[in-house]
């Protein structure tokens, strides 16, 4: 599954990749399209990714400082109440005229621009601290976000230091490819803190569950020892009837003997008529607990 993931990222990337040189080529330095054009291809991969915006992840949220409204263009949501700031406004002047210069002069002059400026945008994005605005609980780390992932090669050849600057300045400068991945990454980390938390309540309902069967268990109990009691009543009540001398079926049968007039249907049972005419003594209870 992750050869393949990559395997689509790969392909995503070859595309996307053509498709910002092919871009790169025809805005020729126009600074406000390739900002849009650069937000735009930020929200197409979070599209992609399976993010959602408002509830993932939000864009150009508004904060109030001392020195003014700060509004990054993403914020990405983590588990724990964490946040990412992603920043995607760099500018490819100087990039666009390298593509499109046809002499090496021209070409070397336009590279040494385009280095200064992702230099420059690293510092920028260092210097605003997002991580300090209220109610954002993010590292001091930044994403800067270029849309073109020939743009920062090219950079990196001109000066290898360039990312290690980036680094030490908080700043990790992302293209489509490495976006995507830790885009990826923080999909999952949602799905992992969701599977946490179903676990967690199956957990919670299972206690509750066992809690409520310990309690059933403890009732049925009592209810059988109140039938054995209610049992044992029953014996001694009955035995009443038809046990040891002079019982009460013993001195009805003295109502017929004596001329008292009674009712066919409403006769003892000969059984236990004959039970008490013996008049025998009830057996003695059993003292041992059941």
């Amino acid at each position: 599954q992750l050869k393949a993931e990559l395997g689509l990222l790969k392909t995503l990337n070859q595309q996307m990749s053509e498709e910002a040189h092919q871009l790169a080529t025809a805005l020729k330095g126009q600074a406000k399209k390739q900002g849009n054009w650069g937000e735009l291809v930020l929200e197409n991969l979070l599209d992609r990714s399976g993010l959602r915006e408002g509830q993932d992840y939000r864009r150009e949220v508004s904060f109030a400082t001392e020195e003014g409204r700060r509004r990054p263009d993403v914020v990405i949501y983590l588990p724990q109440s964490k946040h990412l700031v992603i920043d995607a406004k760099v500018s490819l002047n100087a990039y666009t005229r390298y593509v499109n210069a046809e002499e090496d002069a021209e070409r070397a002059i336009a590279l040494k621009e385009h280095v200064q400026a992702v230099a420059a945008r690293i510092q920028e994005l260092s210097d605003r601290s997002y991580f300090t605005l209220p109610g954002l609980n993010t590292p001091e780390m930044v994403f800067m976000f270029i849309p073109i992932e020939s743009a920062f090669v090219e950079a990196l050849r001109a000066d290898d230091s360039l990312f290690q600057n980036a680094i030490e300045k908080n700043v990790l400068v992302a293209t489509p490819t490495t976006l995507m991945t830790s885009l990826n990454i923080v999909r999952q980390l949602w799905r992992f803190e969701e599977q946490n938390a179903h676990t967690a309540e199956l957990a919670e309902r299972a206690g509750r569950v066992y809690k409520k069967l310990v309690g059933f268990v403890t009732s049925m109990e009592q209810v059988g020892k109140e039938l054995e009691k209610a049992r044992t009543v029953y014996d001694k009540a009955y035995g009443q009837l038809h046990t040891g001398k002079g019982n009460l079926i013993a001195q009805a049968r003295e109502f017929e003997r004596l001329g008292v007039s009674i009712q066919a249907q409403a006769r003892l049972p000969e059984e236990l008529v004959e039970k008490a005419a013996l008049e025998l003594e009830s057996p003695p209870e059993d003292p041992s607990p059941r």
